[in-house]
């Protein structure tokens, strides 16, 4: 893992602020929770890092690479970023197995799981 810088981070929908200035490093190797009560915005914190909502403002940096500017209206797509997340509701197919929904992300970059 590389060292991820988080800068000035702002996210609103509509009037709704929900991300508001948020910035933290997190150093490779280290961990981080996001704790707080419901609706404070954990979830579009994790959201904005994995790269499926785009910042108002702020920067995401992962090693050397920017990987969203807020400013410049830059947003690496999620596919490109080598990221995962698992969602906390049930974001999976039900038509598989728990092993199958695990497995997925690794075979889609064609580790196969044990």
């Amino acid at each position: 893992m590389k060292d991820i810088r988080v800068k000035g981070l702002n996210k609103s929908f509509g009037v709704n602020k929900v991300v508001c200035d948020v910035s933290f490093e997190l150093r490779a190797g280290q961990f981080l929770t996001l704790l707080g009560p419901s609706g404070c915005g954990k979830t579009t914190t994790l959201r904005l890092l994995a790269g499926l909502e785009t910042p108002d403002t702020g920067t995401i940096e992962v090693g050397d690479r920017v990987l969203t500017s807020g400013e410049r209206k830059f947003n690496t797509p999620p596919e490109r970023r080598g990221m995962g997340m698992v969602f906390q509701n049930y974001a999976i197919w039900p038509h598989k197995t728990v092993f199958q929904n695990v497995a997925f992300a690794l075979q889609a970059r064609h580790v196969c799981p044990a």
